[in-house]
């Protein structure tokens, strides 16, 4: 169903307002509610438009989906940048999160030239076709190149009440080497869903890329692990933030010239994202409590984007 957007909250926190007075079409925003329940209301112009109650995210003109905070008489205020494309979106069953983005938060960069949030990218986008080929509903957070700050990424997955949430990243910089991939996972501190989800993660990512012949590295104390920070907390916000259980998986190292030549590698997209698939799979379907698991980490990470540098995507035509 269609509706008139009025007002979009940015990640900076203006507020931007589209033209009340246009007429909604065929193409424009559209959403997707948890249940078929819906109000109808009439715009400035006399133009009826019917906006679900139990809508959470819709997706704008452009294909930015994004979370409603509340609703308007004429339609949402939500809140930018969110982001899945080609798709309205209510309730959802996964989040799956490209770490990064955006001409400051670039991530590492291979020494093949390539970036991390370009591959972050890649990788989340063929996880997202191997869920929903099983059937599981599934938004990113990005589909496009922009920053966008941690707190609003996790709030995308609260406000769709999502199941569970992963963060896809690689990692840098190189280890020693090592015989088997170097693969990291952090998990909520006290939280045994986020627990479950990084020992399934661990395990299905480990059985998939170690196929591959590379010369890997690794530190000595990889596995499933909490990183907190000098107080106490989580100290990765994607991990501090949202209620839903949340992990975050390094899939190797993008630093060493042998992985970011794999991870350049079509075969590389396909075993790592079904492995990550079926692990969530396994998650949602079963009891199964993986592997991996390790002592936590104390760790003060640099700080992630900020309101002052994020970069709203164009949410209009």
């Amino acid at each position: 169903m269609a509706i008139g957007l009025i007002a979009i909250v940015s990640c900076s926190g203006a507020v931007v307002s589209s033209d009340p007075t246009t007429p909604t079409t065929a193409g424009s925003a559209t959403v997707t509610t948890a249940s078929h329940a819906s109000t109808t209301s009439t715009t400035p112009d006399s133009t009826t438009t019917t906006l679900p109650i139990a809508a959470l995210g819709l997706v704008t003109p452009t294909g930015v989906p994004v979370a409603i905070l509340r609703s308007l008489p004429v339609g949402y205020v939500v809140l930018t940048p969110l982001i899945r494309k080609g798709e309205a979106i209510g309730k959802t069953t996964v989040v799956i999160d490209p770490g990064h983005g955006g001409a400051i938060d670039t991530g590492a960069v291979a020494p093949t030239g390539m970036p991390e949030k370009t591959l972050n990218l890649k990788v989340a986008e063929a996880v997202a076709d191997a869920l929903e080929d099983r059937g599981i509903a599934t938004v990113l957070t990005r589909t496009a190149d922009y920053a966008s700050p941690l707190s609003v990424r996790a709030q995308l997955a609260d406000a769709l009440d999502a199941e569970l949430m992963v963060s896809i990243h690689h990692n840098a910089p190189s280890p020693g080497p090592s015989p088997v991939p170097g693969i990291e996972v952090f998990i909520q501190n006290g939280s045994s869903s986020s627990r479950r989800l990084g020992g399934l993660l661990w395990q299905r990512a480990m059985a998939a890329l170690d196929v591959f012949d590379v010369d890997w590295v690794a530190e000595d104390d990889a596995g499933v692990m909490t990183v907190l920070n000098s107080r106490g907390d989580d100290a990765y916000g994607i991990i501090r933030h949202p209620e839903t259980p949340t992990a975050m998986v390094e899939l190797g190292y993008i630093s060493n010239r042998a992985e970011a030549e794999l991870f350049q590698d079509p075969t590389y997209l396909v075993a790592a994202a079904g492995g990550i698939a079926q692990a969530i799979q396994d998650f949602l379907n079963s009891d199964n409590e993986g592997s991996g698991f390790i002592e936590g980490r104390v760790f003060d990470p640099q700080p992630g984007v900020g309101k002052d540098v994020c970069t709203d995507p164009e949410l209009g035509r």
